[in-house]
């Protein structure tokens, strides 16, 4: 088919066809296919693949732990500036289960207990874990300034039963093998039969910090009690008739909420377990999870774009912010507005029972005079911050570090005489990092689940409209431009004359009559040159036709 002869109109129709098309198909049909894809990978209903990483996570968490060493105890004791060394790190294997799971189909929840495992791993560690520090007494001390701040008409009864457990008493300060301080446990002497001894042994094994070693002495660690225990019944949403709720915590030990705060709202459950989260949040969402260690939820907000493994993420980061003026937190607070942990802190003393402060390690984002009074603190981003590079349509989290500071808030026993002189001051004890870096194992899965599928709609959203607004615009063009368009014809002139030679310009017609010699002038002399054919005669033309 000739160029000029193409309908331009009904080309132009299907380039207008193929880009509504690409649209349609790019901003409405796709998207609600890979969302429903999403939605049914990451319910927790039985038989998703997101039930059963979250029933057990297949790979363990990182775990590392840092001790603050006190390299003059004796300065402190006289009320001199503690000065502390960053000792670590142990690094551990951690692994999360969740068993005895029940599902509740009309509720669209699951109920399950879960389960924190740690394995020692000396190759991967700085440590031995044999290594001697020397820190606060993590539990003397710890009834002693609990019981002066909230109990202070028991300070004689427990002052005396501090002084027959741990006599000789020579220090407010402890100097323990590492593993026992962690895990193995420190024994603890209640073979006294005095009243105050035994009643001081008596509360704190109610309270869950020690645990028996044999009928006249118990063990107190920092980790040990927690060691492949159950860690609390929880009952959480499947995700099912919401997918915004899925994992959201609703009750903690038959509990909906809990009763430590001075306030309702700091005494929600606000977000998940944080081992998993909803998809499909914005920028504007914070990633919000409840820890039981703490006793409250936290949230990390976005900061910038990332990239981790070559694909794009969104980097969160989390504040602990600043309770004294944030009256939505003042809940948080022993008494609003004066007396609130500092800037960057938590006090945990009515989740913990002691006088335990939370922060970044190193007092990282805190306020400057935490750092001042500390020798040996050195707080830097890379190593200190909580961060966590996130993929927000699949609400995947793929490279995260959870860092965590335990200080106690330290300070003078008044009226004894061996602690009367210590300094007031927040003094670091340990910190923890709780983390995991997905490989390139699952990077790939998410890369081939989601961008590969993302690039291709991204390849069919542009190819249609640039070939399907070009294609229309161009068939555009060409249409108007064809019909628009002319051709030249030379005009006739009937007037014109003038004398035509017998031989060459006139030829005698069947009537005998000559044509216009003008006429002659305009058609091409096709015959010219022919031979005139002689005329037949009648009888000629009979014998013919016979």
């Amino acid at each position: 088919m000739d160029f000029k002869e193409r309908n331009f109109k009904k080309i132009g129709m299907i380039c207008v066809c193929i880009l509504i098309g690409g649209i349609v198909f790019s901003y409405g049909i796709f998207p609600a296919i890979l969302r429903f894809m999403i939605k049914q990978n990451v319910l927790l209903k039985p038989g998703t693949q997101m039930r059963g990483m979250f029933e057990k996570i297949p790979f363990p968490l990182d775990f590392k732990l840092h001790i603050f060493n006190v390299t003059n105890p004796e300065q402190v004791m006289r009320g001199g500036k503690p000065r502390v060394k960053d000792v670590g790190p142990l690094y551990f294997e951690e692994w999360k289960e969740k068993f005895d799971t029940v599902d509740n189909e009309e509720e669209d929840t699951l109920t399950f207990t879960l389960r924190n495992t740690w394995i020692f791993r000396p190759d991967l560690s700085a440590l031995t874990g044999d290594e001697i520090v020397t820190v606060p007494h993590p539990l003397m001390m710890s009834v002693l300034l609990s019981v002066q701040r909230d109990r202070e008409a028991m300070m004689p009864l427990v002052t005396k039963g501090v002084n027959i457990m741990f006599e000789p008493l020579e220090s407010a300060f402890l100097k323990v093998r590492i593993m026992d301080l962690l895990f193995d446990g420190i024994l603890i002497d209640c073979s006294s039969h005095d009243f105050a001894a035994k009643a001081l042994c008596s509360g704190m094994d109610s309270e869950g910090a020690l645990s028996p070693h044999n009928e006249t002495h118990f063990k107190f660690s920092l980790f040990g009690l927690r060691n492949h225990t159950d860690a609390g019944r929880w009952v959480v949403y499947r995700g099912a008739k919401n997918i915004r709720d899925v994992g959201r915590v609703i009750s903690y030990n038959d509990e909906p909420e809990m009763d430590i705060w001075d306030g309702d709202e700091c005494n929600q459950y606000i977000g998940t377990d944080s081992t998993i989260f909803p998809p499909f949040l914005s920028k504007q969402d914070k990633l919000w999870a409840w820890s039981p260690e703490i006793c409250r939820s936290i949230g990390a907000h976005y900061v910038h774009k990332s990239k981790y493994a070559g694909l794009p993420m969104s980097y969160f980061e989390l504040d602990f912010g600043d309770l004294k003026n944030e009256p939505h937190n003042h809940c948080f607070c022993r008494d609003p507005p004066d007396d609130c942990p500092p800037k960057g802190t938590m006090d945990l003393s009515p989740c913990l029972g002691g006088p335990i402060i939370a922060s970044k390690p190193h007092f990282y984002g805190a306020d400057p005079k935490l750092i001042q009074a500390v020798d040996g603190l050195e707080p830097n981003k890379d190593d200190h911050d909580v961060y966590i590079h996130f993929e927000l349509f699949t609400g995947s989290p793929v490279s995260a570090a959870k860092r965590l500071q335990f200080s106690m808030d330290f300070g003078p026993i008044h009226g004894h005489e061996l602690f009367d002189q210590l300094p007031q001051v927040v003094l670091p004890m340990f910190w923890a990092e709780e983390g995991a870096s997905l490989n390139k194992t699952w990077t790939n899965q998410l890369k081939y689940q989601l961008f590969l599928g993302l690039k291709f709609n991204a390849t069919v959203k542009w190819l249609t409209i640039v070939f399907g607004t070009v294609g229309a615009i161009a068939s555009a063009y060409m249409h108007f431009r064809k019909d628009q368009k002319t051709t030249n014809v030379t005009p006739y002139n009937a007037s014109t004359t003038g004398t035509v030679p017998t031989s060459a310009n006139a030829h005698e017609s069947d009537n005998g009559k000559v044509m216009d010699a003008t006429l002659g002038k305009n058609i091409p002399a096709l015959i010219e040159g022919l031979e005139k054919v002689p005329k037949k005669s009648t009888i000629e033309v009979q014998h013919e036709r016979y």
